[in-house]
This record gives structure tokens, sequence and C-alpha cells, in this order.
């Protein structure tokens, strides 16, 4: 435990009837959450344990997805990997933590539903639940270990873990391809960004695209941190929240991955005060000239998208017109050396302009029914009304992934 940190815990009957539950599921996968913060060592030996899966959120996934051999990814529509499965095939879920909003990838009555978190209001409020239990993560978690039985049969966890690393393979198509892609792929400068990265690195990622390709290539660590509007979903949230972090964390290496649509919004104006404050904050724009996210869910809803593109500048030489510094990058060659810079740059906020493609998409592991019907809806209207090309161009740049 920690000292000084309040902490909770469900009842001694509580707990037995938890243990109970758990010893009784043939299968038990964890899905965790912020919760799990102060909780990574008890929800890790809990899950070797059980041979039990661990999926998580994003607001989870700094805290138990590095370092961990039972990890399976996400779900919901950032989703990837096994998680999916993990959550929906098993006997058992706990869910540890997490408020987790999009119920149509939460198994219903046919998974038994477990879930621990420290506000009441939280409890069922997502999914039914066949056990709600109010109390920390840790101390829970703690006090459950010595009360469950070690499972033996290692199948499920075996088939998650498969699954995962094939999902990986496929993911990494467009990574290993990166230099040699025209224009960029957004998961190569991903990608590249993560490897580049210091390793005790604070990320903070505009809501979005730029939170499909972070959850999916940037990954946490020890002492890394990522940080988004996770719960709110605001816009623009990237360049002001990186901003306040540098100030607060001076010399820690901070980075924030902009859309285009959030830089201008919130970050150009950010920018003349982070000059004045010499804030050494890095800025990766993600230049498709259009609000991608926006685009992506009105797809989703089966109508054309309209109101989404726009025309943007040349960012880096905006950047220093107003004093930062300022790198385009245009090739993906240019791709490892432009961030490189950008990363060693000292004294001042740096705007790193990569124009990417803007025909890229992020498709989740599981694809609800209702999200292919509104793609399909949307791509059958766009060739009616004279988009062919744009439609063929989105298929041909992901092809891979389709």
């Amino acid at each position: 435990m920690i000292p000084g940190r309040p902490v909770s815990r469900p009842s001694e009957a509580d707990l037995l009837r938890l243990a109970g539950m758990v010893n009784a599921a043939r299968t038990v996968t964890i899905f965790g959450g912020e919760g799990c913060r102060h909780a990574r060592a008890e929800v890790l030996e809990l899950s070797e344990k059980l041979k039990a899966p661990i999926g998580y959120s994003f607001r989870g996934k700094q805290w138990l997805e590095h370092g961990n051999p039972n990890a399976v990814g996400m779900t919901g529509l950032l989703g990837y990997g096994g998680a999916y499965r993990a959550v929906n095939d098993a006997d058992l879920l706990l869910l540890l933590g997490t408020d987790f909003p999009y119920s149509s990838f939460l198994p219903g009555a046919e998974v038994k539903k477990v879930q621990i978190d420290t506000n009441p209001k939280h409890i069922g409020r997502r999914t039914s639940v066949d056990l709600g239990l109010v109390g920390d993560i840790q101390a829970t978690i703690a006090a459950l270990l010595p009360l469950v039985d070690e499972k033996t049969d290692g199948h499920f966890l075996g088939q998650r873990i498969a699954e995962t690393r094939s999902f990986e393979e496929l993911l990494g198509h467009y990574v290993a391809q990166g230099p040699r892609i025209k224009p960029i792929r957004p998961e190569f400068l991903a990608a590249t960004l993560d490897e580049l990265a210091a390793d005790d690195a604070m990320f903070f990622m505009d809501t979005g695209t730029a939170c499909m390709w972070g959850a999916r290539h940037m990954r946490g660590g020890e002492k890394r941190r990522m940080f988004g509007s996770f719960a709110w979903g605001s816009m623009a949230n990237a360049s002001p929240n990186a901003f306040g972090a540098q100030l607060a964390y001076p010399g820690r290496q901070t980075i924030a991955l902009c859309g285009d649509g959030g830089f201008t919004m919130l970050g150009l104006g950010d920018l003349l005060t982070e000059v004045g404050r010499k804030a050494t904050v890095v800025h990766i724009i993600l230049n498709n000239a259009k609000l991608d996210f926006v685009n992506i869910e009105m797809q989703e809803a089966g109508i054309i998208p309209f109101g989404v593109d726009f025309k943007n500048p040349d960012f880096a030489k905006v950047a220093e017109a107003m004093g930062a510094k300022g790198i385009r990058i245009e090739e993906p060659g240019d791709v490892r050396a432009g961030l490189t810079e950008a990363l060693a740059h000292r004294g001042g906020p740096v705007v790193v302009d990569v124009l990417v493609d803007p025909f890229a998409l992020a498709l989740p592991s599981h694809i609800p029914f209702h999200t292919a019907k509104g793609f399909t809806l949307s791509m059958a209207k766009q060739v009616l009304s004279g988009k062919m090309d744009e439609v063929i161009k989105t298929v041909e740049r992901n092809v891979r992934l389709v």
C-alpha cells in the first residue's frame, strides 16, 4: 500500500462471495481502468493465478499494458488485440476500476460480471452486474488473492494472446512499410514517435484520430504517462494539457499529438504563450486537412461526410513566425530525422507539421454491426453522389486492414 493513500475494501462476506464466483468459473477475464493505477502488481498477480487475460480501457492502458505477458489490448472503437473476445467469451468478467462507456462492446447476461470501484455511482451503470462491490482495487485484490484457487488450464488465455499477436502483426504492416508509403501513414508516425520518445515522456493526445493512433502504437511504461480527454471527449485538449504539464515538470519530455483541427482551435493561441514562457512542448500535428474523427462518425451514421474538409497553412512556417521552432515533414523517409530533431530541441516549443494520409482508417478488432452497416451505407451514397474516387482511395489505402 502507498502510505497516506486512503483505501477501503469490501466486507469479508463480500470477499468470500467474490472468491466463490472466481473459483466456480472455468475462465476469467480481467478488464481494468484508471482505478488500477496503484494496483498493477496485484492485478498482474491475480491474472497469473487465474490464467486470466487482461484487457484495459484507454485510461487503464498505461498501468496494465507494459511488461504484462497476459495483456490482450483494448476493446471499444479503439480496440485492438484479443480483448473483445476475452471480455465476451469468458465465464466471469472482472471489471476493475473502470467506467468503460461503450456498452455495446460488453457482454450480456451470458457472462457473469463483477464490478469493483471506489465510486458506487459507477457500479452497474454501463452494464448489468451479478456482483457490485465498492472498494479500492489494490486493497480488494490483495485481500482476494489468498482466497482464490490457482487455475491450471491456460488454453483460454493462450487463445486470446495468440489473437493479440495476430492483430499486432496486422497493425505492424503499415509501420514496417511506412518508410516506403506516401502520403505518410499515421501508424508509422505514431510508432516511430513511441520508439524515439524518452522512457519518462508524457504523451498528450487530442480527442479523435490522435487517440486512435496513440492507443494502438504508443506504449506506456513504468515512468511514461499518457493523457487525454478520455472521460469527457473534449476537442483540442492535447496542446493546452501538455503546456500545463511542462510548467509543472519543466525539462521532462512533453509531447502533444494534435489533430490539425484541434491545433488550429486551441494550440495556435497557446503557442504564443509557450514561446513567451520558453516551454519545451513538442507538438506533432496530424495534418490531413480534415476533421477526421467527425468524418468517421458521419460515415458510421451512414451519411455522406460534409463540412469536415479545410485548407491548412504550413504550420511549421506559422510556428517560426511566432518564435517557435517549426519542422515540416512531407516525405516518409524524413519522419525519423524530423522527430529526432524535434525531441532534441530545448528552450521553447516545437511544431512538427506532418502531412499524413487523409484516407487512413483505424478499424477496431471487432466491428459492431451498426458500425459496419453505417460505413457500407455511407460508401454507397458517396459512390452514387459522384465520389467514387474517394471511396476507391479509402479501400486501396486500407486494404491490409479491410
